[in-house]
């Protein structure tokens, strides 16, 4: 009688509010430990000199990427009033990930009771995606965050017609499509499922003393609302597209196109071994739960469709990348994170109706615990070794007032560049095949070199930044006569960077 006594007050702390906002803060503090430094990967160098412009000079130049704009938008108005650093950059990034956790407690916990709503937040807070991508200054946090609001949405407009959710599922639907691609394509097909499920249900109109003929008015304006927000970017979207089907930079190979995707969610900096567990885990659960509880005549139909908003997307640029050009990558699958999470919440909180589920359960809730703390340990340890940041206090050594600082690799060298903005940045670039109108938002500071005289009657001090080759350094030496100062080879944690850092004066 006691145990009994014991497992019922320890099910009712469980459920309470308070437990579920101190496992909301607990995980917050858990995805924010590595966030607090200042190196970053090209793509972030990107985001990062881009919101350096404004408003019109982020959509002029953007225009020319391949991703929507509402992102830089939005971080552009946080930096305007927190500033640019980049610190403050990555902190926009997580803060979109507590929003995530806090989903669990606002939204999913009212629609599906407070063990659901408790393990959404558990699963998207420690989960080992969250610990990694959910801090770099890219869009992947927020349109993860949007593409999850627009399915909550899609649900309550079914289980409601209020007018407030109609709404709000419009403007989270277009705050995903213009966030990115993959946004735009996960939004699409909740937005298909939603009119099958409005044409097609008979469920719908017995629960509902509602006819398809509202659903169906509702769903049309919405769909309208959708369209005409979406007009004044699809011109640029064409062109993008056009650009990607001519060249794009994804390679195709079964580990990164296939297998990664599938797998991300579950990733961060684990290696394959323990991603495989978890991933394999994970889904042998998920589907396990399911089926039994159909047999058992539970209602899954809301984790069918979620399974099939992430699954429809997977295959879909599957398909695409092996019959068009390749433009899945694991990273994008980041998107529908919050879809994909709610099938093994709601499993985790609805079906341990008999002891081996519960076990089962306590197994999985560990096995991600135990494989996050390991993985944000890894995450922590490269972002905070004692040798990051060794490259720019170098050059900052070597630098003086006259000097310059040159790379010829733009994917090398240019995360550096934006760590320091105030210093005289050059990349030599005198190849006519290189379009560099994508990167124009690196200008300035940076200047670009365009021809092949230029170094002719410069003298001074040159800070050289190379790969252990030394291509750029020895092609150079052999045009000029060069007095070499120092040299240095530098290899960061982070990331695994490694440069050769050459001073000379001519």
């Amino acid at each position: 009688m006691a145990n009994k006594q014991e497992k019922m007050k320890l099910k009712t702390i469980i459920e309470t509010k308070w437990f579920h906002i101190a496992i909301i803060l607990l995980g917050s503090i858990f995805i924010l430990l590595g966030a607090f430094h200042t190196e970053v990967w090209f793509d972030e160098s990107y985001t990062i000199s881009l919101i350096r412009h404004n408003y019109s000079e982020i959509i002029s130049i953007d225009s020319s990427d391949v991703h929507p704009v509402l992102y830089y938008l939005l971080l552009k108005t946080f930096t305007i009033f927190f500033g640019n650093s980049i610190l403050v950059c990555r902190l926009f990034s997580v803060l979109a990930g507590i929003f995530m956790g806090f989903l669990g407690y606002t939204h999913i916990r009212k629609d599906f009771g407070p063990k659901v709503g408790l393990a959404f937040s558990f699963l998207t807070l420690f989960l080992p995606f969250m610990a990694m991508y959910g801090m770099e200054i890219r869009m992947y946090s927020w349109t993860m965050l949007f593409v999850t609001l627009t399915g909550i949405y899609a649900y309550r407009a079914i289980k409601n017609t209020k007018v407030k959710n109609w709404i709000l599922f419009s403007i989270f639907s277009l705050c995903s499509a213009h966030c990115h691609y993959y946004g735009l394509v996960s939004v699409a097909i909740i937005n298909l499922l939603l009119l099958l499920y409005i044409l097609f249900s008979k469920k719908l109109y017995n629960e509902n003393n509602i006819s398809k003929k509202k659903y169906l008015i509702y769903f049309i304006i919405t769909a309208v609302i959708q369209f005409l927000g979406y007009l004044p970017w699809i011109f640029i979207f064409l062109q993008q597209a056009r650009a990607v089907s001519q060249s794009y930079w994804i390679p195709f190979n079964i580990g990164d196109s296939v297998i990664a995707p599938l797998a991300v969610q579950f990733n961060g900096r684990l290696g394959i071994i323990s991603t495989a567990i978890l991933t394999i885990s994970m889904y042998i659960y998920l589907f396990y739960q399911i089926i039994r509880s159909k047999r058992d005549g539970k209602n899954v139909t809301i984790l069918w469709y979620c399974l099939l908003v992430h699954f429809i997307l997977y295959f879909s640029m599957l398909m695409v990348s092996i019959f068009i050009k390749p433009i899945i990558y694991y990273r994008y699958m980041l998107i529908t994170s919050g879809i994909i999470i709610f099938p093994f919440a709601y499993c985790l909180g609805n079906f341990n109706d008999k002891k081996h589920q519960k076990i089962i359960s306590s197994i999985i809730v560990m096995i991600v615990l135990v494989l996050s703390i390991y993985n944000n340990k890894i995450v922590i340890e490269e972002s905070y070794d004692n040798t990051n940041g060794e490259e720019i206090q170098y050059i900052k050594e070597q630098y003086n007032e006259k000097a310059i600082i040159l790379y010829q690799d733009f994917f090398h060298a240019t995360n550096i560049q934006v760590q320091m903005p105030e210093y005289s940045w050059y990349l030599y670039n005198i190849s006519s095949n290189h379009d560099l109108k994508p990167f124009e938002n690196f200008s300035p500071p940076l200047k670009i070199i365009f021809k092949e005289d230029f170094l002719d009657n410069y003298h001074g001090r040159i800070i050289l930044i190379d790969h252990d080759e030394l291509q750029f350094y020895n092609m150079l030496k052999e045009k000029y006569k060069f007095t070499e100062i120092a040299r240095k080879r530098i290899r960061i944690n982070y990331r695994g960077f490694t440069y050769q850092i050459i001073t000379v004066e001519k």
